[in-house]
């Protein structure tokens, strides 16, 4: 099994599947003509948190055991074998879809008018480098994990470097 590559989307690092080229996903997502909730968050932030709940919400409280990726499109993974591209056009109104992308690389409504609302989730950066830095170490049994201490993580993902 492979796992995803980090890639860079307008000037932000984002984990995608050959993701050469994210406009064409733009073009399925009219956020002017259907009702669109676009969850934004950076890594290890709670976004599964705010799929399920969301979905929740806007399904009657319903508990489901169908994988939260099937219920609630990951935009960057859209491209891939794993979870392959839906079909927004015969996704539930309203729309959920979420994505690790900046607000400012994701598509808009044309007009103030849009239907389209966005969730942006923040969480403590040093919650977030903890998070991660496991997520990352767990990674190893995938032969692209982590493999170095705390600390050196730590000042890295500080100054901006995790490459």
């Amino acid at each position: 099994m492979t796992s995803p590559k980090s890639v860079c989307v307008g000037g932000y690092l984002s984990s995608g599947h050959n993701l050469d080229d994210i406009s064409y996903l733009y073009n399925d997502i009219n956020v002017c003509q259907f009702y669109y909730i676009l969850i934004l968050t950076p890594f290890r932030s709670g976004t599964t948190w705010v799929q399920e709940i969301l979905w929740q919400i806007f399904n009657e409280g319903q508990v489901t055991s169908d994988h939260i990726l099937e219920r609630v499109p990951f935009l960057e993974m859209a491209t891939g074998t794993v979870f392959p591209k839906p079909n927004y056009n015969t996704l539930p109104s309203p729309r959920i879809i979420k994505t690790h992308l900046p607000y400012s690389t994701i598509p808009k409504s044309a007009t103030e008018d849009g239907k389209c609302k966005y969730i942006y989730v923040a969480r403590n950066p040093k919650d977030v480098a903890v998070s991660f830095f496991d997520f990352t170490a767990n990674l190893k049994i995938m032969e692209n994990g982590y493999n170095g201490p705390w600390e050196f993580y730590a000042k890295s993902f500080v100054e901006g470097n995790g490459k």
